[in-house]
């Protein structure tokens, strides 16, 4: 969201060990790996650059051709941002219809109103020209967020690819010292933060510091209410740190696959050493290549089914499904349908990076579970 007076982009609710944002719940740290995405770590910044600066223009010399074009260039940069992985957390939809509305045809108007009271005295030889200046004026709070929007998108990508480079020499530290537990990560998170790179990136601005209005919220789940805090942000840059601090407390990192090199995203500090998207070399995920050594021809160090999250849950699941059977809580036609159900879950979990982290383990509750297999038999 975007509202004026303090210019509030967007605001986010941290519960235990995720965050929510536009009403999307994710891992803490998660923006580490969007932002690792090739598409995101050579983000081409020159549209952005170009619209700051003629943002600034615009205090100098207003015209409503000028806002006109500035409507059209800030609509061609959310285009841009939209084809960027990263931005994915946010409704860019929303931010663009925003921006139509302040920018709108009356708007404008109103806009190069406000910009000639500036420039001359206000007429208030009459109430009719009191009440109007007054109406104008109750404009101006719009009117400053627009000439700032330009200047607060160019920051954000700025923001956005220092932290790229940050995240990406950051996991590469973290491979090379294998650390895997949460005082190995924060032993390494420690030693980078002194390392002259960081300080190099960060140049003169305070090592991870942010500032952010922070308001609690009390939530229900599971029939149960909860206490959360809902932070609202700025700025882009206090959000991303603070997701990267956050991440690594819950012990949430980047590992590189054993096999496709690229990077993958952990939440918890096990042993797992492929990545569980699919090789397009080889069709499968190449978590599966190694544990199947036929594919390559070669050997390579094998994970145990196991070490996976995904595979673990998906037990847990069969063998209450098995047992609610046996104890007559429902009949074989059900318990057969949960049982696919489950299954297409997991096969999916094991090549949809997004739905293995967001919606999974939500799916694979017993209650949706059942209830996903009595619909298909119409009970």
């Amino acid at each position: 969201m975007i509202e004026k007076d303090t210019i509030t982009l967007f605001e986010v609710t941290y519960k235990n060990d995720t965050f929510v944002i536009d009403g999307k719940e994710y891992p803490l740290g998660y923006t580490s790996y969007l932002t690792i995405q090739p598409d995101c770590r050579f983000m081409d910044t020159t549209i952005f650059a170009e619209l700051e600066i003629f943002a600034d223009s615009l205090t100098d010399d207003l015209s409503r051709d000028d806002l006109l074009e500035y409507r059209n260039r800030l609509i061609t940069a959310i285009e841009s941002l939209q084809k960027i992985s990263f931005f994915s957390l946010f409704d860019l939809v929303k931010y663009r219809e925003r921006i139509s509305f302040l920018l709108s045809e009356e708007r404008i108007d109103r806009y190069t109103e406000i910009e000639k009271i500036h420039e001359n005295r206000v007429d208030l030889s009459t109430p009719e020209k009191a009440d109007r200046a007054d109406d104008l004026m109750n404009g101006l709070d719009d009117f400053c967020l627009v000439l700032s929007i330009g200047r607060i998108l160019h920051q954000a990508v700025n923001d956005l690819t220092r932290y790229s480079a940050l995240v990406f020499q950051m996991a590469h530290k973290i491979v090379e010292r294998c650390a895997r537990t949460k005082s190995q990560l924060a032993e390494a998170f420690g030693d980078f933060l002194c390392d002259p790179y960081c300080s190099f990136l960060f140049s003169e601005q305070e090592t991870l510091c942010t500032k952010a209005s922070v308001i609690p919220v009390v939530e229900q789940s599971n029939g149960e209410s909860h206490i959360y805090r809902k932070v609202r942000y700025s700025n882009l840059k206090d959000f991303l740190y603070t997701d990267l601090v956050e991440g690594f407390r819950h012990g949430h990192y980047l590992w590189q696959c054993g096999i496709c090199d690229n990077y993958f995203f952990m939440t918890t500090a096990h042993k797992q050493l492929y990545c569980s998207t699919v090789n397009p070399k080889y069709g499968v995920p190449c978590a599966y290549v190694a544990k199947h050594p036929e594919v390559l021809h070669r050997k390579p160090e094998q994970q145990k089914k196991t070490d996976s999250l995904y595979y673990q849950l998906w037990k847990r699941r069969n063998d209450l499904i098995r047992k609610n059977k046996s104890l007559g809580k429902y009949d074989d036609a059900v318990s057969a349908k949960a049982k696919e159900y489950i299954d297409s879950c997991f096969e999916l979990a094991q090549v949809d990076f997004e739905y293995a982290f967001t919606q999974y383990v939500k799916d694979m509750e017993m209650t949706n579970v059942y209830r996903k297999a009595m619909e298909t038999l119409n009970v």
